[in-house]
């Protein structure tokens, strides 16, 4: 069979997406239409206003665990490195050979974690991220309760 009569053969047994969709026969076919090209600096603030958004969050969920001294879930060799505690293996994997057991969990104090931290170079509470630029970017008609 020559392909262009295959071809045009091919289309009787071809699925119309109209009715395969369920939609009435009038219904025109929809065109592609190329999406709108974002322009970068609109990208570039969307993404340091996230990025900014979430280092305040941290910051505060840090703030908590030191404020209370919470206990912080940690792996085990970290929990005796500094000075927190190793949880001992249960009863039931006591009974396996050690390449079964699963590691021991280690807890470690959460001012620790946070001095830990800032010993490492964590900034925590430096300035005010409000007043940064990318904190209100791109919203110069909204006020601060719209935000």
């Amino acid at each position: 069979m020559p392909l262009p009569s295959f071809l045009a053969s091919s289309r009787e047994f071809a699925p119309d997406p109209i009715k395969v969709a369920g939609l009435p026969a009038d219904t025109k076919p929809e065109k592609y239409k190329r999406p709108k090209h974002l322009p970068s600096r609109v990208l570039v603030r969307h993404v340091l206003r996230t990025r900014l958004e979430a280092a305040r969050d941290l910051a505060t969920v840090l703030f908590d665990i030191e404020d209370k001294d919470a206990q912080v879930n940690a792996s085990f060799w970290l929990a005796d490195k500094y000075g927190g505690e190793v949880l001992k293996i249960s009863k039931e994997d006591e009974g396996l050979m050690e390449w079964e057991r699963p590691l021991p969990d280690g807890r470690r104090s959460g001012s620790e974690v946070v001095s830990f931290l800032r010993a490492k170079g964590a900034r925590l509470g430096e300035g005010n991220s409000r007043d940064h630029w990318a904190a209100h970017s791109g919203d110069e008609g909204k006020t601060d309760d719209e935000r």
